[in-house]
């Protein structure tokens, strides 16, 4: 209780203040370690070496931020959505936690100016979401799970996330079909014609491989691969 209470005095008198482009209202607590936020923060190619020989930079925070981010995501979307099976959690979990969202996220509060970096790291693209799980890394470690996941849940998930958004990713059959290829490293390809004029109507050819795995028919280029790629998951499933 007095720790509680010594923590709000501390966030009110701060609350002006900015840490690493967010405020401190924002992220919701004081920092009292900087120091392990300044190591999220450091690439490998600037590492530190102590005088033990360990090697310091961003990677261990990242393995550790990459487990409590998956499991504080898991928790809010088992809560947001619950009437939903786990195949559609998961695949919501894996968008939310991509390395696409998560570098697009850290970009926006500012994290990619203060990575700390002794070579060109311009060119690759999961770097700054690998900063992104460090910091969160660092927040566990100094300030505890029940505080990192309120910073999930009442910053990053209203400001970044749209749910409505979130729940078209169970039924973009196409990009589903598309990602389980590359995870299988099959080709995936869609084949779509236009009917006979005065008809409107498209048709979509699965080929996986080069083999025909499935059929679909819309009014449009993008329903017909819907019902084609939703053919073929339907398929794998039963």
């Amino acid at each position: 209780m007095i720790r509680q209470m010594i923590q709000s005095i501390r966030l009110y008198l701060n609350r002006n203040g900015k840490f690493y482009g967010l405020s401190i209202s924002q992220i919701g607590f004081v920092p009292n370690n900087k120091s392990l936020y300044r190591l999220a923060l450091l690439h490998k190619s600037a590492s530190r070496i102590t005088s033990k020989g360990v090697v310091l930079n961003y990677e261990r925070l990242e393995f550790l931020g990459d487990a409590v981010l998956g499991a504080i995501v898991a928790e809010l979307l088992y809560k947001f959505f619950p009437n939903k099976d786990e195949g559609f959690l998961t695949r919501v979990r894996s968008k939310v936690v991509s390395r696409e969202s998560l570098n697009e996220l850290a970009i926006h509060i500012g994290l990619d100016k203060a990575v700390v970096a002794k070579s060109d790291i311009s060119r690759n693209k999961h770097i700054y979401g690998d900063v992104f799980e460090a910091f969160i890394g660092a927040m566990f470690l100094d300030q505890g799970f029940s505080r990192t996941k309120r910073f999930i849940e009442k910053f990053i998930f209203p400001n970044f996330f749209n749910i409505k958004d979130l729940v078209t990713v169970d039924t973009n059959y196409k990009s589903r079909l598309i990602e389980w290829g590359q995870k299988n490293k099959v080709d995936v390809h869609f084949q779509t014609e236009e009917g006979s004029r005065g008809r409107r109507k498209f048709c979509c050819i699965v080929l996986i491989n080069g083999e025909e795995k499935g059929r679909g028919e819309g009014t449009s280029k993008k329903e017909a691969e819907q019902h084609a790629a939703q053919m073929v998951i339907d398929s794998f499933e039963n």
